[in-house]
C-alpha cells in the first residue's frame, strides 16, 4: 500500500492546488445537475409541491454519506470499492455485483440520455427523435474530447456545468406561463 502525505500551503500553490481538485469536483457534480435530473424534478415539483422535500434532503444525505466513505476507502486502501469487491469476495459474487453495477449505469444513463433529449426538444422546438439524435451526437463529442485527455474534458464538464448554474438563476421570461 501506498502511503500518500497530505501537506498544507499557502498562497499561489495552495491555489493552484484546489483549482486542479476542482476539475474532478465538476465531473463529479454533473451527477446531480443533468437533464434527467431536471426533468425528474420538475415533473416532481408541479406534481407535489412542497410534499417531497424531505425526499430531496434524505437523498442528498445518502449521497453525500457514499462519497466520504468511497474517498476515506480509496485514501485508505489505494483501491476503489470494485477492486475491494474483486480482492475479497469469490467469483460468483464479484460477477453478481458488476451485474447490478451494469444494470444501474444502464438505468441512469438511459434516464439523463431521455432527459437531454426532452431538454433539446423544449430549447429548441425539435422533435423527441431528433433531441435524442443531438444527445448521441453531443455523447459522442465528450467522448472523442476525452482522449485529449482529462483536463480538456474537466474544463468542457465545467463550463457546462456553469451554464446550467447560471440558467437556474436567470429569469425564464420567455416561456408561456
Amino acid at each position: 500500500m501506498t502511503n500518500y502525505r497530505v501537506e498544507s500551503s499557502s498562497g499561489r500553490a495552495a491555489r493552484k492546488m484546489r483549482l486542479a481538485l476542482m476539475g474532478p469536483a465538476f465531473i463529479a457534480a454533473i451527477g446531480y445537475i443533468d437533464p434527467g435530473n431536471f426533468a425528474t424534478n420538475i415533473q416532481a415539483g408541479a406534481s407535489f409541491g412542497y410534499q417531497l422535500l424531505w425526499v430531496v434532503v434524505w437523498a442528498n444525505l445518502m449521497a453525500m454519506l457514499i462519497q466520504i466513505l468511497s474517498a476515506k476507502l480509496g485514501i485508505a486502501t489505494g483501491k476503489n470499492l470494485a477492486e475491494q469487491i474483486r480482492d475479497h469476495y469469490p467469483r460468483p459474487v464479484v460477477w453478481f455485483y458488476w451485474v447490478q453495477a451494469e444494470i444501474i449505469a444502464m438505468a441512469t444513463d438511459l434516464a439523463e440520455f431521455i432527459g437531454a433529449a426532452i431538454g433539446f426538444k423544449l430549447i429548441l422546438g425539435v422533435s423527441l427523435l431528433q433531441g435524442a439524435v443531438l444527445t448521441g451526437i453531443a455523447t459522442f463529442l465528450i467522448l472523442m474530447l476525452q482522449r485529449r485527455g482529462q483536463k480538456p474534458l474537466e474544463k468542457v464538464i465545467g463550463g457546462l456545468l456553469c451554464v446550467c448554474c447560471r440558467g437556474l438563476h436567470c429569469r425564464v421570461d420567455f416561456l408561456p406561463a
